[in-house]
């Protein structure tokens, strides 16, 4: 998958493990966008429609917003991938992830080779969502030209 140019919004509150995520996700060829809390996630994805690819969420966002909280209010008005990244690993937290459209779940303590594969992978499949979308309205269309 040819990931030149693919713009990542990294929800990640700690300063010092959005950096390092950042140049990680860098270094692999993504162009990184850093938000630090959920409300400024929801605000730069409103401000820059069609101009995310993915969107990387921490789920402990500190005050305010949680990241489960801020990308239910994303998908409400944008449909863009979300790829949940956490330290949590207990089952409640996770389970909170599943209620809401997501492309995966992946630990901080992964390896970059992990969270690498993970985003090529949930980019594939939102492309394939997006594809299989378009057949069902071109479909429609014909059924109802019949």
């Amino acid at each position: 998958m040819n990931i030149e140019g693919k713009n990542i919004l990294l929800v990640e509150d700690e300063a010092l493990l959005a950096l390092g995520e950042s140049m990680q996700l860098q270094e692999r060829g993504y162009s990184v966008i850093l938000a630090e809390t959920g409300e400024r996630a929801i605000e730069m994805v409103d401000s820059n429609p069609g101009g995310i690819d993915l969107i990387l969420m921490d789920i402990n966002l500190g005050r305010g917003m949680d990241g489960t909280d801020a990308a239910q209010e994303i998908l409400r008005r944008h449909e863009i991938p979300i790829l949940f990244l956490s330290s949590h690993t207990e089952p409640a937290i996770v389970e909170k992830t599943e209620a809401i459209t997501n492309y995966g779940y992946v630990v901080k303590s992964s390896l970059i080779t992990v969270l690498d594969a993970s985003i090529k992978m949930a980019l594939k499949l939102f492309a394939a969502h997006r594809s299989i979308q378009a057949q069902k309205m071109e479909l429609e269309v014909a059924y109802e030209e019949m």
